[in-house]
C-alpha cells in the first residue's frame, strides 16, 4: 500500500511509501513472543523516522512559540497540525498506532483552513475566531471518523485546499492593495513572504509529486531519503513564516475592514469640506512633525484630527492627490533634504538622517527616496556636500 504525499493526500507529507500497516515494532514484538531469535530483528529508527520525530517536536514548540498571539492562530493551528500529522506517521510506521486509529488522511484537510484563517489573521484587524470558526475542521473530522479509502480523502481535499487557498489569495490581493491606504511604513507591512511561501509549498508539492511518480517507476531514488528532505523543507518553512508572521504582528500589519473609497464617488461630492480637511490635515503634520513617527497609520491621523479615516483618505487622494504612504513619505523626503542642507548635520551618518526623518528601514529609505526624487539617496548627498554659496562642508557620511 503506497503511503499519502504532500499533495496526493491533499495535505503536507504522508506515510512512506511500502510501510508495513502493523508497523515494524508489531513485527519485532511479534517475533519474540513465537520464539524468534530478536537478534535477527533489530529494533531501530530509520533516518526518515528521526526526521519526523524532530520535525514533530520542532513544530510542537513553533506553536507553543505563536500561543500568546491571537492573531496568529492560523499559524500557530498550521504548525501544530504538522507536528501531530509527523507523530502519527511515525506512529502508525512503528505499529504504535493501530489500524483503527490510523487518521493521516484526514490531516490533509486541515491544512488548507488553517492556511486561510492564519492570512485573515495577518491581514485583516477585524478577524477574530468564533465559535463557528470550528466549522472549517468539518471535512477533516469526518474523513477521520470515516477512515475511507483512496481516492475519497482526495475527492474531498483537493477541492477544499484549492478553494481555501483562493481565499486566502484574495485576503492577500485585497491588503496589498489597501496598505498604502493604510500605513506610512506599507512597505514594512508588506505580505509578500506570505505570497513567496505559498509558491514555496506549490514547488515542495510538485517534489512530493516527482516522489510519488519515481516511486512507481525506478527506484533511482530512495523514497524514504526524498520524503525526509521534503520534510526537513516544510519545517523550514514553516520555521521562516514564524518568524516573519511575529515581525508583522509586531508591526501590526493587519488593516481594518473599512472601504475608504466608494467605487464611484458621489456626484455631488462636497470637495469644499474636503479642502478644509486637507488644510488641517497639513497644519496637524507641521505642528508635530508626525512624519518622524515611523509606523504613522491612518487611524492614528483621523483620530487626532477627530475626523473618519475615510475623509482623511479622500482629502488625501483628492487635494494630494496621492495615497497616505507616499503622502506622509513626501513629508520624510523634504525633511531629509533639509536635515542634509544643515550644516549642523556634517559628519552624520545617512542612516542616522534617514531615521530621524521618520524612515524604518535602510531599504525603504532608499527605495521611496528614488521614487520621489528620481535620484537615488547617494547622488543626492553627494549634491548635499557642497553648500549653496559654493564652500565645501564636511562631507556625510554614507553609512
Amino acid at each position: 500500500m503506497r503511503g499519502n504525499g504532500l499533495i496526493i493526500s491533499v495535505g503536507v507529507i504522508g506515510c512512506r511509501h511500502g510501510a508495513p500497516r502493523e508497523g515494524r515494532l508489531a513485527a519485532i514484538f511479534s517475533a519474540r513472543r513465537s520464539g524468534a531469535a530478536a537478534n535477527r530483528v533489530p529494533m531501530y529508527l530509520s533516518t526518515l523516522d528521526i526526521t519526523q520525530l524532530i520535525a514533530a517536536y520542532h513544530c510542537a514548540i513553533l506553536a507553543c512559540l505563536l500561543l500568546s498571539r491571537p492573531r496568529l492562530r492560523g499559524l500557530t493551528l498550521l504548525c501544530a497540525t504538522f507536528s501531530v500529522h509527523m507523530a502519527f506517521n511515525l506512529g502508525v510506521g512503528l505499529g504504535v498506532i493501530g489500524p483503527a486509529f490510523d487518521i493521516t488522511s484526514a490531516f490533509g484537510l486541515v491544512y488548507g483552513p488553517a492556511f486561510y484563517l492564519f492570512v485573515r489573521g495577518v491581514a485583516a484587524e477585524a478577524f477574530r475566531w468564533q465559535p463557528v470558526t470550528a466549522l472549517h475542521a468539518l471535512p477533516a473530522l469526518v474523513i477521520a471518523i470515516w477512515q475511507p479509502e483512496p481516492p475519497i480523502p482526495y475527492l474531498f481535499g483537493l477541492p477544499s485546499l484549492v478553494i481555501y487557498i483562493g481565499l486566502a489569495l484574495q485576503q492577500l490581493y485585497r491588503h496589498g492593495r489597501q496598505r498604502a491606504e493604510w500605513r506610512s511604513d506599507d512597505l514594512a507591512i508588506s505580505l509578500d513572504w506570505v505570497h513567496a511561501a505559498l509558491v514555496a509549498f506549490i514547488a515542495l508539492a510538485l517534489m512530493d509529486i516527482g516522489r510519488e511518480v519515481i516511486g512507481f517507476t525506478s527506484q533511482a531514488i530512495p523514497d524514504d531519503l526524498a520524503l525526509a528532505v521534503i520534510i526537513v523543507a516544510v519545517v523550514s518553512l514553516l520555521t521562516l513564516m514564524t518568524r516573519a508572521a511575529r515581525s508583522h504582528d509586531d508591526k501590526r500589519g493587519a488593516l481594518p475592514d473599512i472601504a475608504l473609497t466608494a467605487p464611484r464617488p458621489p456626484a455631488d461630492e462636497d470637495e469644499t469640506r474636503y479642502a478644509e480637511a486637507f488644510a488641517r490635515i497639513g497644519q496637524l503634520i507641521e505642528r508635530e512633525a508626525a512624519w518622524q513617527e515611523p509606523r504613522l497609520s491612518l487611524t492614528d491621523l483621523a483620530t487626532r484630527l477627530r475626523l473618519s479615516p475615510r475623509d482623511v483618505s479622500r482629502a488625501i487622494n483628492l487635494h494630494g492627490r496621492a495615497s497616505f504612504a507616499r503622502f506622509i513619505n513626501g513629508y520624510r523626503v523634504r525633511a531629509i533634504d533639509a536635515l542634509m542642507a544643515d550644516p549642523d548635520n556634517a559628519g552624520r551618518t545617512i542612516m542616522e538622517l534617514a531615521y530621524e526623518a521618520g524612515f524604518n528601514s535602510k531599504s525603504t529609505f532608499n527605495r521611496i527616496y528614488r521614487e520621489v526624487t528620481g535620484k537615488t539617496p547617494t547622488e543626492a548627498f553627494e549634491l548635499a556636500r557642497v553648500e549653496p554659496s559654493g564652500n565645501s562642508q564636511k562631507p556625510l557620511r554614507s553609512n
